[in-house]
């Protein structure tokens, strides 16, 4: 459990806040490229509980800017793109992708005025479909990230963004949580799922290591990116299950994956304190990725806001009948069945009233490196930087090996993703 003072420093993200400032210090996902079209409709995007507005010029150049205009304070989503820049319904005033004040005209005349004008905006870049942004000061920008997947062809990846009802630390402590795939997701009988693919809508194939045979043992790592997590799990007779999570330094996870099978990033950015964008990064490492087949499996139906449409409200379609027969939850589509665990804890759980076990271990270690980064920021201390010789081959593998092995021996830490030494050591 924590103290409700560190829940608090957890949870925390708005400007001005200890966590929420070191969040801003690293490359944020924040929309889709197709989302925005030349001189097409801007898009409203609440991050890190700031109102923005991005839109794309007439030369193609994308604009994050703050969503209100100075002038009275009217939203510029309602704004009129055209001409390089987004003009404010209410009096005109027109704003380039920078933020720069370029006209007036509500006024006789607009020189040193309109120059002395300057709307917050921030940096952005697209990169393999995705609008990127970082959100903090200039001369702290760091490198941007070279993930593994931003390398294969965009035939080989599926990007998804959802708004997600609740704060981003139990999102993320669900993808770190080897365990509650054998009781969430468990399908009662044998799944017909094609190659590659990790599950049916039902669930998880009850053989797959995953589910086989919970406690499973666990072991977590310091690595140069954050930690990596690792589970033992019974294969067969002769063999162990090893598998792997990829916790990356501040909110980026790679959930467990066997070899042969599609791979799986995340990025768990907090809209405000209590809703987070949960982005979802499916790839093949070979081939054309099967959108169908991974759209049908995660069972998420969005509106135009990005919002599920199976939710809270018409408690996630539960089906008791299916429940008893089918699967563990009685809720179809994978995604569905985390969002039903993780926002009927409420938008920001009380952790100082959990009790927990072993199986949690992955999860206390996540929650300490971010307490203790985020107490040393509020101190001065720059936060941990991100290794991209490490990151453009990291991704989450498994395999079978002899149960008289250890974890070490097995599956071991790649020395590329080892602890950086200390000057002196």
């Amino acid at each position: 459990m924590l103290t409700k003072e560190d829940n608090q420093l957890l949870t925390q993200t708005g400007p001005g806040t200890p966590m929420g400032d070191m969040f801003r210090r690293y490359w944020i996902p924040a929309l889709r490229s197709e989302e925005l079209e030349k001189d097409g409709k801007p898009q409203r995007i609440r991050l890190l509980g700031e109102d923005l507005v991005a839109f794309r010029d007439t030369r193609g150049k994308v604009g994050l800017i703050d969503e209100r205009c100075p002038h009275r304070g009217t939203s510029l989503y309602y704004g009129i793109n055209a001409d390089c820049g987004l003009r404010c319904m209410y009096h005109g005033w027109k704003f380039d992708t920078e933020g720069n004040c370029m006209e007036i005209p509500s006024e006789p005349t607009d020189g040193k005025f309109r120059q002395s004008i300057k709307l917050k905006n921030y940096p952005v870049k697209e990169v393999s479909g995705i609008i990127w942004t970082y959100m903090g000061p200039e001369e702290k920008m760091p490198p941007f990230p070279d993930f593994y997947w931003m390398g294969l062809p965009e035939e080989s990846k599926l990007v998804e963004r959802v708004w997600q009802e609740c704060n981003y630390a139990q999102v993320m402590e669900n993808d770190l949580d080897f365990v509650h795939a054998a009781f969430l997701h468990r399908a009662h009988m044998e799944q017909n799922v094609k190659d590659g693919i990790l599950s049916s809508d039902l669930g998880i194939d009850p053989n797959h290591p995953l589910v086989k045979n919970p406690p499973v043992k666990q072991a977590v790592q310091d690595t140069n990116y954050g930690k990596r997590c690792i589970a033992v799990g019974i294969g067969n007779e002769k063999e162990n299950a090893f598998m792997e999570i990829h916790y990356i330094f501040p909110f980026y996870t790679y959930p467990p994956r066997f070899g042969g099978e599609d791979g799986m990033w995340h990025a768990f950015i907090p809209r405000d304190d209590h809703s987070t964008w949960a982005w979802d990064v499916q790839f093949t490492h070979k081939g054309k990725i099967d959108v169908e087949a991974q759209h049908a499996r995660r069972g998420l139906e969005l509106d135009e806001n990005y919002r599920k449409k199976i939710n809270m409200d018409n408690e996630y379609l539960q089906d008791r009948q299916l429940q008893k027969t089918a699967n563990f939850t009685g809720i179809r589509g994978i995604a569905n069945q985390d969002h039903a665990a993780t926002e009927t804890m409420g938008t920001i759980v009380d952790r100082s009233r959990e009790r927990l076990g072993t199986s949690d271990v992955p999860i206390i270690h996540m929650r300490r490196l971010l307490l203790k980064q985020a107490k040393a920021f509020r101190d001065g201390t720059d936060p941990m930087p991100l290794d991209n010789d490490s990151l453009k081959t990291l991704y989450s593998d498994g395999l079978y090996d002899d149960n008289r092995k250890t974890w070490q021996e097995a599956f071991p830490l790649k020395e590329q993703f080892e602890p950086r030494k200390k000057v002196g050591q």
